[in-house]
């Protein structure tokens, strides 16, 4: 009896090294924007940074007293945006980074549920983000790849199969 290819499962390697490239670019996301976001609160709150950054800006011969006391409170503004924002941003990766999990998981299992948690971690990891591409492309090929159809016959291991 000769092994049939058909009756090897159905591997969906391919969504699955998409998901894990995904899975580490997401992990690296959340670490650097960590860092950052530490990086921003610590200039914020450092002293001798503000000072030196507002003797720069009082000390341009260019700007007027007004126009250097904007940029200046613009800074500390933009700076708590920042940090915030970053906050967010950390918190829609970690999200997505379990529903990358939970996609890989449930892989050969259920691919479409797969499909739709690789894509919907796509649009939190960031609209056009090069791990959202690669979250898309899987989440799209759990939808398109479709397992190869078995043509069984009734005569396989029937003696008394036609000649």
């Amino acid at each position: 009896m000769e092994p049939n290819s058909f009756n090897r499962p159905f591997k969906r390697t391919g969504e699955r090294v998409l998901g894990i490239i995904g899975l580490v670019f997401n992990v690296l996301g959340i670490i650097l924007t960590f860092a950052l976001n530490n990086f921003m609160k610590m200039m914020t709150n450092d002293p001798q940074f503000q000072q030196e950054f507002e003797a720069e800006i009082w000390n341009d011969p260019n700007l007027t007293e007004t126009d250097a006391q904007a940029i200046i409170d613009m800074m500390y503004m933009g700076m708590d945006w920042m940090v915030s924002f970053g906050w967010f941003f950390i918190a829609a990766l970690v999200i997505s980074t379990v529903l990358i999990v939970v996609a890989l998981i449930q892989l050969n299992k259920n691919s479409k549920l797969s499909g739709i948690l690789f894509i919907i971690a796509g649009v939190l990891a960031g609209i056009l983000s090069l791990t959202s591409i690669l979250l898309y492309i899987a989440g799209i090929m759990c939808f398109v790849r479709k397992p190869p159809v078995v043509a069984e016959t009734a005569y396989d291991n029937d003696p008394m199969r036609p000649l």
